[in-house]
């Protein structure tokens, strides 16, 4: 589905960006921006960049935020209540 970005095209994407909170923008923004560098010659420095961005950009997204201390301290409390029978 090959599209040319005519005025009606235009007009669509910026009717869903309007609909998006502005946090999400900046999304849609990096992932445009990763979209129109695919295919190009890009040097290891900017890969890495590109990798240290995507991750940064993940970073609080997720539901298994605190997943790790909220596991350790559960096994705590389990060995405790151990302890006590």
């Amino acid at each position: 589905m090959e599209q040319e970005l005519n005025a009606a095209t235009e007009q669509k994407v910026i009717e869903k960006l309007k609909c998006l909170p502005p946090r999400k923008i900046d999304e849609v923004i990096q992932f445009i921006d990763f979209v129109a560098r695919k295919g190009q010659d890009i040097t290891p420095s900017e890969k890495t960049d590109d990798f240290k961005t995507v991750i940064l950009s993940l970073r609080g997204r997720g539901r298994g935020e605190r997943l790790v201390s909220r596991l350790l301290r559960s096994r705590r409390e389990d060995q405790i209540a151990d302890e006590r029978k």
